[in-house]
């Protein structure tokens, strides 16, 4: 019998990051959860509603990738009856388990989040309008500093296309639900993390600048002997998401 998946895709990013970053071919019964559809409320209530309404009858594993791995912990801690693994692929942790914030390459949003609703929502408005300009000078810019085998990827049309998909869900139309989950993530939630009471397998690359490896090591410790760390020394944060899709089965 065939696994059944549920994806929680990364932020800026959609569902087209599955299948363009390789596993619509090998999995048979995988859900995107498409949890940015609700412009207000609260992002664990609107998280879990999301979830709800996929009706699960059994436990299935949960994939989150960068930022969606935050969706994927709670998911695990709020769900455990319907969360039989965790795999975290390159993930975003809580930022009060380290000094962080400045070796992330998305640090100047994550800094107008801290600072409230009216900064993010001001910065997240130029990036829209750059977004819907220029997409391709906002995607080299986003990459510049990354690893070759992130840009190897990159030069891929239909992964560049999936990485310019996901900014402009996330920025154009979906802009206020990605400001409901940023402000949600600079906020405390290790507790969270402290809850998850399933097995969990962490993917991470060494040389990845959107979330660095530290994040990685203070899931795992935080999960504690549930969790496996898969360390992968050459690749960045999207190269990371290539291989470990391939390695789910």
């Amino acid at each position: 019998m065939n696994k059944r998946f549920v994806y929680c895709h990364g932020l800026p990013g959609c569902a087209d990051e599955l299948g363009a970053f390789g596993a619509a071919n090998h999995l048979q019964q995988v859900h995107t959860l498409d949890r940015l559809t609700r412009s207000l409320g609260n992002f664990e209530e609107n998280l879990l509603e999301a979830f709800d309404a996929l009706k699960l009858k059994e436990p299935s594993v949960v994939v989150g990738f960068s930022l969606g791995a935050m969706s994927a912990i709670y998911l695990a801690a709020r769900r455990p009856h319907l969360v039989s693994k965790l795999i975290l692929i390159s993930p975003a942790a809580p930022l009060q388990l380290g000094n962080f914030l400045p070796k992330m390459a998305g640090r100047p949003v994550f800094g107008a989040a801290q600072r409230g609703p009216k900064a993010l929502h001001i910065l997240s408005g130029l990036q829209a309008a750059l977004i819907a300009i220029a997409p391709r000078f906002v995607i080299n810019t986003m990459f510049r500093a990354s690893p070759e085998a992130d840009k190897r990827l990159l030069a891929l049309p239909k992964l560049f296309t999936a990485v310019g998909n996901g900014l402009r869900a996330c920025l154009l139309s979906r802009q206020a639900a990605y400001r409901i989950e940023l402000l949600a993530y600079v906020r405390p939630w290790s507790n969270v993390v402290r809850e998850v009471r399933c097995v969990t397998e962490i993917w991470q690359g060494g040389r990845d600048d959107w979330t660095p490896p530290a994040m990685a090591e203070a899931l795992k410790a935080q999960i504690g002997d549930l969790a496996v760390l898969n360390i992968l020394p050459d690749l960045g944060h999207y190269s990371t998401l290539h291989e470990a899709l391939q390695q789910l089965e």
